[in-house]
C-alpha cells in the first residue's frame, strides 16, 4: 500500500487523485495537469495509508483533571498499552502498562502514589517503572531486582492536558516541547475549558482527512442554524506554513450560517493543523481571544482513533451560560462526524479504489501526507525537519 505523494514545494494546485487498490492500496498519484510524479528517493519513507502512526510525535492521552493525585489509569494509544498516573506530588507519569514478570497489566494492581504493586504476584515498580521488590525472593537469595524494568515515556500538563511521547526518551524536553500542539491566545492557567470525547471506528490517517476537509460541511452538518449544501458559496483562503503544519491566515467568517450571520463583523478566526493531527481554532474579538479550542485525534489502532475536543474560554464569569452551549454545538457536530465515520468503517476495511483528495478542497490532504512523510524522513535521517508546505491560496465551493 505504498504510495507517491507529487514534490507540493514545487507544484501549483491541481486536481489530484490518491490510488488505492486492494492489494498494493496507495500505489501512484494521478496529476491532470501532467506535471511529473516525484519518484522517491530510495532513502525516503514510503507510507501506506492506514497503516502507519507518525513517530516521533506527541500524542494527547487525556485530561488533565481526570486523572487525581496517587491514581493510575489504563490507555491504549498506538497499539501500545500505557499506565498513565498522577504521583502524591502531583507529577504525573507514564509506563507500559505490562509487568516484565507474566505479562499482567500494572493497572489491574494497586498504587499507593509511590509505588505500584503488581496483582499477580505482589511484584513492586517505582514511578520510573523500575522493579523495587519481589516478595518472594529470602534474604539469602541475591537477585538485582532494579534490574527489572517496564518502559516509560516523556509526558507533559500543559494547558490542562497530558500528552505523551512516543519518539526517542533521550530527547531533549526542551526541543520536543515546541512541537506540543497549544490552544492560542492563552495566559497561564487563566481559563476554563470543557472537552468533548468520542471514538471513531477509522485509523487515523482517515480520520485526520475527514478532520481537516472543507467541504463535508453542509452536507454533513445538517443543522437549522448551520449553512446547507442549498446556500453553497465560493471561498477563497490563505494558508503558510507553520510549526510541523499549516495555518489559515486570520479572516472573518462566512455568513451563510445562521450564527456567523449575526455575529460574523465582530470576529475573526484563524484555523491551523500540527501533525499527528490537531486542528487549532482561534476566535477574537477586536483582537482579543473569545474562545480558543483544539481538536486532538490520537491513534488507538489500526481500526481505532480517539478524538477529544477541548474548548477555552479566557473570561471566568461567562462558564454557566457558555458550557451547555459550546456542548450542545461540538456534540451535534462530532455526532455528525461520527455518523459518516461509522458509515465508512466497513468499506474502508475492505480496502476499495478510492480517490482520497481532490484540489483545491482537499489540498490539506494532500498536505497531510506530504508533511507526515517527511517529518518521518527527516527523524530516519538524523537532520532537521523543513515543512515542505508553501503559502497558497486555496479556492473551493463549500
Amino acid at each position: 500500500m505504498n504510495f507517491i505523494m507529487p514534490d507540493i514545494s514545487t507544484t501549483t494546485p491541481t486536481n489530484l487523485a490518491l490510488e488505492q487498490s486492494p492489494t498494493n492500496g496507495i500505489e501512484r498519484t494521478v496529476e491532470h495537469t501532467l506535471e511529473p510524479v516525484v519518484e522517491p528517493e530510495s532513502t525516503k519513507i514510503s507510507l501506506s495509508v492506514g497503516a502507519s502512526y507518525t513517530k516521533p510525535m506527541w500524542y494527547f492521552a487525556m485530561p488533565s483533571n481526570k486523572l487525581k493525585r496517587g491514581k493510575m489509569v489504563s490507555k491504549t494509544i498506538l497499539e501500545e498499552p500505557l499506565l498513565i498516573g498522577r504521583d502524591e506530588n502531583g507529577v504525573i507519569f507514564a509506563l507500559r502498562d505490562v509487568c516484565p514478570h507474566q505479562g499482567i497489566p500494572l493497572t489491574k494492581g494497586n498504587y499507593n502514589g509511590k509505588e505500584i504493586e503488581c496483582c499477580f504476584h505482589g511484584w513492586r515498580f517505582n514511578n520510573e517503572g523500575t522493579c523495587t521488590a519481589i516478595p518472594s525472593l529470602l534474604e539469602d537469595q541475591e537477585f538485582n531486582v532494579c534490574s527489572i524494568k517496564t518502559k516509560n515515556y516523556i509526558c507533559v500538563e500543559d494547558q490542562g492536558c497530558i500528552w505523551i511521547y512516543f519518539g526517542d526518551k533521550t530527547a531533549n524536553l526542551a526541543d520536543i516541547s515546541a512541537y506540543i500542539p497549544r490552544a492560542p491566545g492563552l495566559k497561564e492557567n487563566n481559563f476554563s475549558k470543557t472537552i468533548t470525547t468520542l471514538r471513531i471506528p477509522t485509523h487515523i490517517d482517515y480520520a485526520v482527512l475527514a478532520l481537516i476537509d472543507t467541504s463535508h460541511v453542509p452536507y454533513v452538518h445538517k443543522s437549522w442554524w448551520w449553512r446547507s449544501s442549498r446556500n453553497m458559496k465560493r471561498k477563497e483562503k490563505k494558508y503558510v506554513p507553520s510549526g510541523n503544519g499549516w495555518t489559515m491566515v486570520r479572516h472573518h467568517p462566512s455568513k451563510h450560517s445562521h450564527i456567523f450571520k449575526l455575529i460574523g463583523d465582530l470576529i475573526e478566526t484563524e484555523i491551523s493543523f500540527r501533525l499527528p493531527g490537531c486542528r487549532i481554532e482561534h476566535i477574537t474579538v477586536g483582537g482579543k481571544t473569545l474562545l480558543s479550542g483544539i481538536t486532538t485525534l490520537t491513534a488507538v489502532d489500526e481500526l481505532t482513533t480517539e478524538l477529544n475536543h477541548t474548548t477555552y474560554w479566557t473570561i471566568p464569569w461567562i462558564a454557566p451560560f457558555i458550557r451547555p452551549i459550546i456542548n450542545y454545538f461540538v456534540h451535534t457536530f462530532l455526532s455528525q462526524d461520527l455518523e459518516i465515520a461509522t458509515a465508512q468503517a466497513p468499506i474502508l476495511a475492505k480496502r476499495p479504489n478510492l480517490i482520497l483528495t481532490i484540489k483545491d478542497s482537499g489540498t490539506p490532504g494532500a498536505w497531510y501526507f506530504k508533511l507526515k512523510q517527511v517529518w518521518m524522513e527527516a527523524h530516519a535521517q538524523n537532520r532537521p525537519f523543513k515543512n515542505p508546505i508553501k503559502e497558497s491560496i486555496l479556492r473551493w465551493w463549500t
